[in-house]
């Protein structure tokens, strides 16, 4: 098992997607310091406008990530975007340095890569279509792999704004086929308040 800092966050990063995460320029030290060579971080998922009642109740399910990027934000901030390498499970939380989580994990099965079925194709047409409207949140088109069925559906896991518990459990299957059903439904058939 190995162990790295733990950023708790609501913008969801997964295998393959890159994000920005502005944070306090001492903290950022603080964690890279603590990263390790070359800095590795994780990111775990935070429920939207829920406060986490301890740190060590954070889904299982974390991404592994490297630091892509980093620059100053402003005065007492910095800018740092990380790329998210794969899926891994926390087993404990501690704290380190200046109270900076630390998770120590363990790996998960990783999906095997596998071509978007054509009965899918409209998930990888819809996310291209909606990046292409939304330039500013995916600036790393050459990463793009809208023919790769686990890409395609981690973008979409991402995106949607579903439960963590959801979004854990979908994570947690064997291949994409079942992630890719579930968004399929999702999108096609949206639920309609009876109202």
């Amino acid at each position: 098992m190995s162990t790295k800092p733990v950023l708790i966050k609501t913008s969801h990063l997964l295998p393959g997607g890159l994000h920005t995460y502005i944070v306090p320029e001492a903290f950022y030290l603080s964690v890279l310091s603590q990263a390790g060579n070359p800095p590795e971080l994780l990111i775990a998922m935070q429920e939207e406008g829920y406060e986490l009642e301890t740190p060590s109740a954070i889904s299982p399910i974390v991404t592994l990530c490297h630091v892509a990027d980093f620059d100053r934000h402003d005065t007492h901030h910095m800018a740092l975007t990380l790329q998210g390498i794969e899926c891994v499970k926390v087993e404990s939380i501690t704290l380190g340095d200046n109270d900076v989580k630390l998770g120590t994990y363990s790996p998960l099965p990783q999906w095997r890569q596998q071509n978007t079925p054509q009965e899918y194709e409209y998930l990888s047409n819809k996310l291209a279509q909606y990046y292409r409207s939304n330039p500013a949140l995916h600036h790393h088109f050459n990463l793009a792999q809208y023919d790769e069925l686990g890409w395609v559906c981690l973008r979409w896991l991402e995106l949607l704004p579903i439960e963590v518990k959801q979004k854990q459990l979908l994570l947690s299957q064997p291949s994409p086929n079942q992630v890719a059903e579930f968004i399929d439904k999702l999108l096609r058939y949206p639920l309609e308040n009876d109202e």
